[in-house]
């Protein structure tokens, strides 16, 4: 298997035709049949690869690119889709996508894939369209309880997932209401996942403006998070970055095994 053979896998379990910029092969690699993966990767994961003899490493995050924040722009469907007008949600993107501009330029974006190309191991990362493809399956996991139920509570909804998911059951984090009360409704509702990272405060906001009850969002940093509970209004539910990530990337892993490619999972996948 070549990486480009990879890759196409990936992409087809969602109907992407081109790989997005939070995405890259960085050495390509072909006679790949063993593959080291991990959510992070970093020198000591592709060092002890090459050692144990594996074939390619996959990484989930992106770890030497910098136009990779271009992908937060798939925010604005998301947002268009709960009636938020595309001034508006242009806007609010823009301003988000300002800071993780200049946040790149003060990354090394080559200090690991150098050091891959200088170990000459076959690496990429594919993140867009892993967290795309949970985003659609814990979607549609919620969209069935409301079919049983039309306005779950909050606290069925976290049952439901976990009920659901072997990665929510898993995790040492769990699913968590962290804005709203547990004997709340869901009401209109929004996952918003697989644009690069959470809106954070903004867009949250956002939706709750435009009549989203709840906004659910894999994580979120302390200070944005103190900003939404500051509001009056809006609730929130936390899924969990490893579980949900491991969500989307289950499945094309099992692809590649369905393929006769050995996987060995590290660092923080739930599978």
């Amino acid at each position: 298997m070549h990486t480009d053979d990879i890759i196409k896998v990936a992409l087809d379990l969602v109907g992407m035709s081109e790989l997005p910029v939070d995405s890259a092969v960085y050495v390509h690699g072909e006679n790949i049949n063993n593959i080291l993966y991990g959510i992070d990767i970093g020198v000591a994961e592709l060092l002890y690869a090459k050692e144990q003899g594996f074939d390619c490493v996959i990484a989930h995050h992106p770890v030497g690119l910098v136009n990779h924040f271009q992908v937060f722009q798939r925010h604005l469907d998301q947002l268009i889709s709960k009636g938020v007008t595309i001034e508006t949600a242009q806007k609010v993107i823009d301003k988000k996508m300002m800071g993780f501009k200049f946040g790149s330029h003060a990354r090394n974006y080559d200090a690991i894939p150098s050091f891959a190309r200088l170990i000459r191991m076959p690496f990429l990362n594919i993140h867009c369209p892993s967290d795309e493809l949970g985003r659609r399956l814990i979607t549609e996991s919620i969209e069935k309880l409301e079919e049983q139920d039309e306005n779950p509570l909050l606290h069925e909804v976290r049952t439901h997932l976990e009920t659901s998911f072997l990665e929510f059951r898993e995790a040492k984090t769990k699913i968590e209401v962290a804005k709203g009360n547990e004997s709340d409704s869901l009401g209109n509702w929004i996952f918003s996942h697989g644009a690069f990272t959470n809106g954070g405060f903004p867009i949250a906001d956002c939706y709750y403006q435009y009549d989203v009850d709840t906004v659910i969002y894999i994580h979120i940093a302390p200070v944005e998070l103190s900003q939404i509970l500051n509001l009056n209004y809006g609730q929130l539910l936390i899924t969990g970055h490893l579980a949900s990530d491991s969500i989307g990337i289950n499945p094309f892993l099992d692809r590649l095994e369905e393929r006769g490619i050995q996987i060995t999972a590290i660092g923080g996948l739930i599978r």
